[in-house]
């Protein structure tokens, strides 16, 4: 299929989506436009004067026959030679603007001047006039599409909304003769693209979707020094996010597109050709998924952008009070005002009307990191969430004694808080079914609602004085989850809940984990690493420490080498294993395993922990140093 039409009302977004389509494609496809240009009879008249023309001065078979007959010299202009070629409204969309025009010029029915165009068109095309693959962009329901339609034009009157509502239905009726629909009022402009290229490919046009490597986009606007640059540069480092500037974009867009002044054209192709710029940026770094957008600075391109990403982008504008934003310039007053005067000219300060998210920076910097934790992981943003594996207590792979310790801490504390319990799940060795009967602690993770630290404290007291086992609890409010504030070890264990590697023994209804990614569960690998090499020397500087703690520490450090490593171990035979075979070295003490840890004292242990210390201290030093511009021999001219 050589011929494509894309099919729609008028304002449905066929003319945006091929320009989009013309980006991608460039010489591979012939983009025919509407059909009056190709119709040497048009009438030379625009505006108000067009519109008196088509719908009072032109006699209505005169309208259908220039409409139809412009629709063949169009397909007859672009397929006079081999390729692709996509038309900005197809043979059923014509028709449909020819009833219309007719019912609204005679004030005739349907069946009347449907059977006038059946006539015009058979003698203008002939009786069995070709259609090409055709896809319709949908605006719902004929009433509800045409205020649409006539809400996105300026200056609409009655007359043109009563053609809006007749067009609206005459393509309702035609609708079963396109290949494909697509429903082009509940999508924002990238995702009706995307849904329009992959319709293509169904008759072999491939075209890669549009910022199909793009997760997420948050644009930051706001006045000078109202913390656009602190919000991007936490986002960057916290949530893995790429910094780019507006400028930066627009700048490449204007080098690409021969545009001496990009700030010149209109909103709507600026901010087309910004998403271009973001799409092959994005594309060429496929392995980045979430962006950060410095600074919108002008209204009506960030509601283009709005237009074009929908729920891709998140608005954010940063307010602080004038005089917060002067104690944190580094510039004198004079030019802080001036620079205040420039972005005020530009509308920036208008973003704050119509933002996804308005945010008073004027406190301490922990309150703008916090919104924006929620932003990113809360519940102002879209969550990953995770279908948790539960398992009973009693089927945890544990000794007895620790399988029954579960069962009664899952009894105790849902009886003692309630529906307040989102999520019980066993953790550590007995969570992974590596503990051993003699050593291991029954470690739990709990989230709760807020306030309840008091009736849970009750509750522990009865608990552990009714258990035969140690009993160690990490509590998480609802919030510290959703925003994934823990430790480096809890976020571990959440990560592995996530993944399903572990199950929990119960789980609220309403209770959705967020999306913990490997990217961070690395950094906070490293952040463990750290913590337990610490752990490690302070027993060896002389602070006191139990033989077990002492032990679990080295294996630690082995387990966070080998999971930086891409290796995932928790039985301490396999992790000693392991890791001499990937991190070998001579003269360092080998790892006991459990069974040999019970033949082993303090000062044994610590001989262990003493060696692998001075392996990784020995270890880190090794690494070689990246070369600097200074190091480098000069070069010879020649």
């Amino acid at each position: 299929m050589n011929v494509i039409a894309l099919d729609g009302a008028d304002n449905s977004g066929k003319t945006t989506q091929l320009r989009l389509l013309g980006r991608a494609t460039g010489d591979e496809v012939r983009i025919g436009g509407s059909v009056h240009h190709y119709q040497p009879r048009w009438p030379e008249l625009s505006g108000a004067e067009l519109a008196h023309w088509w719908f009072t001065g032109s006699r209505s078979e005169e309208l259908v026959t220039l409409l139809l007959d412009g629709y063949r010299r169009r397909l007859d202009a672009l397929t006079d030679r081999p390729g692709r070629v996509v038309l900005d409204r197809g043979l059923a969309t014509v028709e449909a603007s020819c009833v219309a025009s007719v019912m609204l010029k005679d004030d005739c029915s349907a069946r009347d001047a449907e059977a006038m165009v059946a006539g015009v068109r058979a003698e203008v095309l002939g009786e069995s006039a070709p259609e090409p693959y055709s896809v319709l962009l949908g605006l719902g329901p004929a009433a509800e599409g045409a205020a649409l339609s006539v809400g996105r034009e300026r200056g609409a009157d009655e007359r043109y909304a009563r053609y809006q509502y007749l067009l609206h239905t005459a393509l309702e009726a035609r609708r079963n003769r396109h290949s494909a629909v697509i429903e082009a009022d509940r999508a924002d402009i990238v995702d009706v693209q995307n849904q329009f290229r992959s319709h293509l490919s169904q008759v072999g046009l491939h075209v890669r979707p549009l910022l199909g490597d793009v997760r997420r986009v948050i644009g930051l606007g706001g006045m000078s020094e109202s913390g656009k640059s602190s919000a991007g540069e936490y986002l960057r480092r916290r949530f893995d996010t790429t910094r780019l500037k507006l400028g930066y974009l627009i700048e490449l867009a204007a080098a690409r597109n021969g545009l001496a002044d990009p700030y010149g054209e209109e909103p709507r192709l600026l901010a087309e050709l910004v998403v271009d710029e973001l799409d092959r940026y994005a594309h060429a770094h496929y392995y980045l998924l979430d962006y950060t957008i410095e600074s919108l600075h002008r209204p009506d391109i960030t509601s283009e952008l709005k237009r074009l990403l929908g729920r891709r982008l998140d608005v954010v504008y940063l307010d602080a009070s004038p005089q917060v934003r002067a104690r944190r310039s580094l510039v004198d007053p004079a030019a802080l005002a001036h620079n205040d005067e420039v972005k005020r000219a530009r509308g920036a300060d208008r973003i704050a009307a119509t933002c996804d998210l308005l945010v008073d920076n004027s406190g301490p910097r922990p309150d703008l990191e916090l919104v924006l934790d929620r932003l990113m992981t809360g519940a102002t943003a879209r969550p990953g969430a995770m279908s948790l594996r539960v398992a009973d207590p009693l089927e945890l792979a544990a000794p007895t004694a620790l399988r029954h310790a579960a069962a009664t801490a899952l009894h105790g504390i849902r009886t003692a808080l309630g529906e307040r319990l989102l999520l019980f799940a066993v953790a550590g060795s007995v969570g992974f079914g590596t503990a051993d009967p003699e050593l291991s602690d029954l470690d739990v993770l709990l989230v709760v609602e807020t306030g309840c630290t008091t009736d849970l404290a009750a509750e522990l007291v009865r608990l552990r004085g009714e258990l035969d086992v140690k009993l160690g609890l990490t509590v998480l409010t609802r919030h510290e989850l959703l925003i994934q504030r823990c430790d480096s070890r809890t976020y571990s264990a959440l990560y592995s809940l996530g993944q399903g590697r572990i199950a929990c023994q119960y789980v609220g209804a309403d209770l959705e984990l967020p999306d913990f990614t490997p990217t961070r569960r690395h950094q906070q690998t490293i952040d463990y690493l750290a913590r337990t090499l610490h752990e490690i020397r302070r027993p060896l500087l002389g602070v006191e420490t139990s033989r077990y703690r002492l032990y679990k520490s080295v294996l630690n450090v082995a387990k966070m080498l080998l999971r930086l490593a891409g290796v995932e171990e928790t039985d301490p035979a396999a992790i000693s294993a392991e890791f001499e075979r990937m991190f070998p070295a001579r003269g360092r003490i080998r790892i006991p395993d459990r069974a040999e840890y019970r033949e082993l004292g303090l000062d044994e242990i610590a001989a262990v922990a003493s060696s692998v210390l001075h392996w990784f201290e020995e270890y880190l030093a090794s690494a070689p140093a990246p070369t600097v511009a200074s190091d480098l021999a000069p070069l010879t001219t020649v």
